[in-house]
């Protein structure tokens, strides 16, 4: 975590250094993953993908150099002080009951949604470039697309919620019944290929994964320890799908604006 924050005290002053917003990809991803660092981990972290959109962020923050380095540097104490055992995660009050409480729906939330949309995006694209092989676009598969896109749109809208504290309840209902209505078009017993849409091998992980994960999120646990070792199994099998697919190796971090 030291590693991270310095890499965004440099993009307080400008520094444009490829190297780093590769860097900042791999140390990001698996700490929002983590779920008792869910209260603590800055909210630009979650909310800003690469080094790009920090930027636009810290810079919309303050035009001053040592008022973003200031904000980075207090923002990480929370951080800090939970990994070196200064504070614990909130209590799980509703281990006992099996039920969520607001406030773990929201740390779960917060944590695994951010996978979830990748999962889709991924998937998304694979099936985006289908439509350009020529010929008529097949209706299913356009309809599959509509759906996943609804589906990424919907988790993007309860990731806002719960970054902001607000009720989740109606929009975790709206998320499962999109899911429900894009697993009814699947003729596999996992509902990981849309029905009479072809996929390759890595199309069936990201699926797979996006699934899981909302699965997780919209339904009971009986503890954070399962919800931890999922998002780790899964994240590791997304994480593994997107390294093995050629164009996304062959693409270098398109530098931020200055």
């Amino acid at each position: 975590m030291q590693r991270l924050q310095s890499i965004l005290i440099l993009a307080c002053e400008g520094n444009k250094d490829l190297s780093h917003g590769r860097d900042y990809k791999a140390l990001r991803s698996p700490l929002i993953s983590r779920p008792d660092l869910a209260d603590v981990i800055p909210r630009y972290i979650r909310a800003e993908r690469d080094l790009a959109s920090f930027w636009a962020y810290i810079k919309r923050f303050s035009p001053k150099w040592e008022e973003r380095r200031q904000h980075v540097w207090s923002s990480f104490r929370p951080l800090f002080d939970r990994v070196e055992g200064r504070t614990k995660p909130p209590r799980n009050s509703g281990a006992w009951t099996g039920r969520r409480t607001p406030a773990q729906q929201a740390r779960i939330v917060l944590a695994m949604v951010p996978d979830a949309q990748l999962a889709i995006e991924m998937l998304l694209q694979e099936q985006v470039r289908g439509l350009h092989n020529g010929g008529d676009v097949d209706p299913e598969r356009q309809q599959g697309i509509e759906l996943l896109r609804e589906l990424h749109a919907a988790l993007g809208d309860l990731l806002r919620l719960a970054e902001t504290g607000q009720g989740l309840t109606k929009q975790l209902q709206l998320v499962k019944a999109i899911k429900d209505k894009t697993l009814a078009m699947s003729k596999e017993t996992l509902g990981v290929t849309l029905a009479g849409i072809p996929q390759m091998a890595s199309s069936s992980v990201f699926g797979l994964a996006a699934y899981t994960f909302i699965n997780i999120i919209s339904k009971g646990v009986s503890d954070e320890v399962s919800i931890g070792a999922s998002a780790a199994v899964m994240a590791a099998h997304t994480a593994g799908a997107i390294a093995k697919k050629p164009q996304a190796a062959a693409q270098p971090d398109a530098p931020y604006p200055g």
